[in-house]
């Protein structure tokens, strides 16, 4: 007799008892539906299928999903009870996994009931933060505390512009052809990550290789949305988008040309590339897929953070302590390490499945397709001062950089579906430096955090709304937090920040200290021209020296500002110093013990410094 088993997934927190149970039935499920030599005449869901008399030697199945185990009905739907090819193939779904019929292939009842809701309310799904971002830069709302779902665009300047622009990159848009996953792929529900062909083959229905559903998702299926915006998919290989076209770098290295065109160049790739890892090594899947609840802006839905694992005395958990969610990827995998304890996410305590820490106290990752396992360092331990420094504004490499941007709409420009009209990008420069130092502020809580240059462009709706341009016309100066995905293990040094123009936001310059007897002050400058819409630097985000105007909109997120007077100050004091100690180890580590203010008390006479203490 086949067998069936429905576990109905509890969406609240489970005590220890419950767990213990709960965790057996997800390893027994998954035990039984994969125990074929154990059951002798195997007989399956499969049976009085037409279909397998038709499709007879299809190979490529992954485990879980072999028609031997659930049939082909179950992800393609049809009438299986027809011999007639025409009646058997009414209803069927050729391309299942997409959001528009997942309820009635992946999401059903008998399989992944629970995924569906989780997926429907992600980031990926609803794009809401984009949205939000994205009408605040055309006027259209006045505060980014909104939730928005793509699917809703209308017709406003915001929307065309989304639709243009970034409307394709989410999970819901249909995939409707067979095709494996390429840089230019774009949705496909639960395909766009989970559906594998073997060694990237070509699909083809007649070769009888039918492509694998698994949990294999390899960087591929986040390269193509994640190459655009902040670049972190590129950034995280070393590689920096350019201007050059195909032809300037024919037949030269540390170059690489995707395949919409663009080119890159060669530059520090992340640390975490280096050995190996994969984006979901770190990502859990109730950041990738979802947790079931609705997030406004992706800061709020990652979970993971660099202390999660590089902390001396991190948090750990034990198996039967692990969320739901935690239970059943731990199962799905396969993982099988009942002695051990997990590490733990500082944000909703959710339990990082493929780590263990030893009796020793010592933890591992294991990169969750290849199977390698990666010891974790634990020796990060932040000195006095920098307590409210987050790890990546020392230890990112690099940062995208774009400036000089306008955006314009054309009302000539016909598009692939014969529509008319169309906003176009014109860019004027692309490069990639350290970070700028950023402020988060959570009410008297500041975090410095690393800032990039998200949007110093104008924006022109004059051909849009057939205003005048006086009107229509728009220039902002926003910075946007940014984690670049470019992270080295050795942290910038001190005068990187404490007196480097652009990391202090004023831009790419010539920052010096000048000191004449008993008086010094700083000077800079500029390598670009000001900008004639407000007299600062092209590239800069704050002016030198100058205050910031709590009024002002300096980025895209309402917590998020640049340094104010008082902190450039408190950075370039810092700087003055290390003009003349700067390779002095002993005096600097006095300086990040908690020693700085009783040095300037007692500093000789001869310390000259630009800002009274």
């Amino acid at each position: 007799m086949p067998f069936s088993c429905t576990v109905k997934f509890i969406r609240k927190p489970l005590n220890k008892t419950s767990n213990i149970v709960f965790f057996t039935l997800v390893s027994l499920l998954l035990f039984l539906t994969s125990c074929k030599e154990n059951q002798g005449d195997y007989t399956t869901l499969t049976q009085g299928e037409s279909c397998v008399q038709c499709h007879t030697g299809m190979t490529g199945f992954s485990k879980f999903h072999d028609p031997k185990t659930i049939g082909c009905a179950a992800c393609h739907l049809g009438n299986t009870k027809s011999m007639d090819k025409e009646i058997s193939h009414q209803g069927m779904i050729l391309i299942p996994g997409n959001l528009q019929n997942a309820a009635q292939t992946c999401s059903s009842t008998q399989c992944h009931a629970n995924e569906l809701d989780r997926i429907s309310k992600s980031l990926m799904t609803t794009n809401s933060g984009i949205i939000s971002i994205d009408k605040l830069l055309f006027d259209e709302v006045h505060h980014t505390d909104t939730l928005f779902h793509i699917t809703q665009l209308k017709h406003s300047a915001a929307d065309v512009h989304l639709k243009n622009k970034c409307g394709t990159c989410h999970l819901g848009n249909e995939k409707k052809q067979y095709a494996a996953t390429t840089e230019k792929t774009r949705g496909g529900g639960c395909l766009a990550c989970h559906l594998n062909y073997e060694n990237g083959s070509k699909p083809n229905i007649h070769d009888n290789i039918h492509p694998q559903i698994n949990l294999n998702v390899g960087n591929d299926k986040c390269f193509g949305c994640h190459s655009r915006s902040g670049r972190i998919s590129t950034n995280y290989e070393g590689w920096s988008e350019t201007l050059l076209k195909p032809e300037d770098v024919k037949e030269k290295t540390g170059y690489r040309q995707l395949m919409d065109g663009r080119i890159f160049e060669k530059t520090t790739a992340d640390v975490h590339h280096k050995i190996g890892m994969l984006c979901i090594d770190c990502h859990t899947s109730q950041e990738i897929m979802g947790d079931g609840k609705t997030y406004k802006h992706q800061a709020n839905a990652v979970k993971i953070q660099c202390k999660d694992c590089h902390t001396v005395g991190k948090a750990t958990v034990k198996k039967t302590l692990m969320d739901y969610i935690s239970v059943k990827d731990y199962a799905l995998r396969g993982y099988k390490n009942p002695e051990y304890s997990f590490l733990v996410t500082e944000k909703d305590n959710i339990t990082l499945v493929n780590t263990r820490v030893d009796q020793q106290g010592n933890a591992y990752l294991t990169s969750k397709i290849s199977k390698k396992e990666h010891l974790i360092s634990n020796t990060c331990k932040k000195d006095e001062v920098h307590g409210n420094v987050s790890c990546s504004m020392c230890h990112t490499a690099w940062a995208p950089t774009c400036i000089g941007c306008h955006t314009d709409y054309n009302p000539r420009i016909v598009n692939a579906d014969k529509t008319k009209g169309r906003w176009v990008e014109h860019v004027a420069e692309f490069g990639y430096l350290p970070p700028t130092i950023g402020v988060k502020k959570e009410g008297k809580t500041k975090t410095y955090m690393p800032a990039i240059p998200g949007m110093i462009m104008t924006l022109d709706r004059s051909q849009f709304d057939q205003k005048s341009k006086e009107i229509a016309e728009k220039f902002v100066r926003w910075y946007a937090p940014n984690a670049a995905h470019t992270t080295v293990k050795e942290a910038r040094d001190c005068a990187s920040c404490h007196s480097n123009p652009q990391a202090l936001g004023y831009g790419r310059g010539t920052l010096s200290y000048i000191k004449i007897g008993t008086k010094a002050e700083w000077k800079f400058e500029s390598y670009y021209a000001n900008s004639p819409q407000d007299q600062l630097p092209q590239d800069a985000w704050i002016g030198f020296l100058q205050n910031t105007d709590a009024k002002k909109m300096y980025s895209s997120h309402d917590y998020f500002k640049p340094l104010d007077l008082g902190d450039q100050k408190k950075m370039l004091q810092v700087g003055s110093c290390l003009q003349c100690h700067g390779t002095d180890v002993k005096f600097l580590n006095r300086m990040v013990g908690g020693e700085y203010q009783k040095m300037l008390k007692s500093r000789k006479t001869s310390c000259v410094l630009p800002f009274k203490p």
